[in-house]
């Protein structure tokens, strides 16, 4: 769970995308802000991944298998852009060795839910549910 001060700290960054661009579609949101996102093969249930190319430059990449369905691809685009926003001071390569890998994980998602509300459980406040549950919850809306 992040702690009171982190969680204020997402909330705000969807805010600020909410407010500046005027959307909550991630990709809208991407493009603006001239960061490129691809839909490509990707294997072994990878559902994306952001690089960051030696330029320190960001580039999104989405699972082909949800090209067709864009509330898969806009939410894991929304994913992907909290990794930018949120941990763009460190390396959010996932190929690469990193012991906050699942903290990192568990902030985009909190990022997901924030940007887009109508995504959010009517049944339940969705910052009471544990890491995985809120993974659990989010894969459910990706088909």
């Amino acid at each position: 769970m992040v702690d009171q001060k982190r969680y204020q700290k997402i909330k705000r960054a969807a805010e600020k995308c909410f407010d500046y661009f005027a959307t909550r579609n991630p990709l809208k949101i991407l493009n603006k802000l001239e960061i490129p996102c691809s839909i490509i093969d990707l294997e072994g249930g990878l559902n994306g991944f952001t690089h960051m190319n030696q330029k320190g430059e960001p580039w999104v990449y989405i699972n082909k298998r949800y090209r067709h369905d864009e509330l898969s691809v806009r939410i894991i685009a929304a994913h992907e852009l909290g990794h930018i926003l949120l941990h763009s001071e460190s390396d959010i390569n996932m190929f690469e060795e990193n012991t906050d890998f699942s903290y990192k994980e568990y902030e985009a998602d909190i990022f997901v839910m924030e940007l887009m509300p109508k995504i959010q459980p009517y049944y339940r406040d969705y910052t009471t549910f544990s890491p995985e549950e809120l993974r659990k919850y989010i894969y459910s809306w990706i088909c």
